[in-house]
C-alpha cells in the first residue's frame, strides 16, 4: 500500500534557498557584485515536501 513520507531530498522543506552572485552595471558605469538569493522547489518532490513510496 503507498505511503506518504517526508521527502529525502530536501528533507520535507520542499526546496532550498540558493544565491546567485551576478556583477552589474551602476549609474556611473561601474561593475558592481549583486547577490540574488531565491526559493527553488526540490527536483525529486517538486516542493510538496513529501513523495509517496510503495
Amino acid at each position: 500500500m503507498p505511503e506518504v513520507q517526508s521527502c529525502a531530498g530536501c528533507g520535507g522543506s520542499g526546496g532550498t534557498e540558493k544565491t546567485e552572485a551576478t556583477v552589474e552595471l551602476d549609474e556611473e558605469g561601474s561593475m558592481v557584485a549583486k547577490l540574488n538569493t531565491f526559493w527553488s522547489p526540490c527536483s525529486r518532490c517538486h516542493g510538496s515536501g513529501t513523495v509517496v513510496v510503495g
